[in-house]
């Protein structure tokens, strides 16, 4: 047995407010059922009554009125404190504007781009001054390189190395 299409679903499917399975399913059964074709052209019928009725019922506002109307909204004269407001307008909103720009701008070219730290040059200088001195053969220890002596050992084949005692300081200060 087949099952018919409701009357709110042929008004629906009439305005377009069907879901696409059920519009569809209208759709194919109005083509086949007869009782549901004539249902649908009836309420087709209905709502077209109905526009052609709203149509004719409505009713425009007479031109005279609509003057008059407009002219009072024109008259109308302001409040002494909307004239004041009007007034303090520019002088209020101009000063805050250039406010707003100028902060904007020198905010944005003052603070630095990078979140990195700032190490000053003095620092990197004098760390490295004071790594150079420890360097035990730097240019700034002011320590010879060890004298290397050639001797002879009782069995010939060794050679034996003399080394002076330096002593080193890390002066940063030089």
């Amino acid at each position: 047995m087949m099952q018919h299409a409701t009357t709110d679903q042929l008004i629906d499917y009439i305005h377009g407010a069907l879901a696409p399975e059920e519009d569809a399913f209208v759709h194919t059964h109005i083509d086949t059922c007869g009782a549901c074709r004539e249902e649908y052209a009836s309420e087709v019928s209905l709502t077209e009554l109905l526009r052609t009725h709203a149509a004719a019922e409505e009713r425009e506002m007479p031109s005279t009125i609509k003057a008059a109307i407009w002219q009072q909204i024109r008259d109308a004269a302001p409040s002494p404190a909307q004239r004041v407001i009007a007034w303090m307008r520019p002088a209020i909103a101009l000063p805050i504007a250039a406010a707003i720009v100028l902060a904007a701008y020198f905010g944005l070219h003052t603070q630095p781009v990078s979140a990195a730290p700032m190490i000053d040059a003095a620092y990197l200088l004098q760390d490295h001054a004071a790594m150079n001195s420890t360097v035990p053969f730097g240019d700034r220890t002011g320590a010879n390189p060890a004298t290397l002596e050639g001797q002879s050992s009782a069995s010939g084949d060794q050679t034996a190395v003399n080394v002076e005692p330096v002593a080193y300081t890390a002066d940063a200060n030089r």
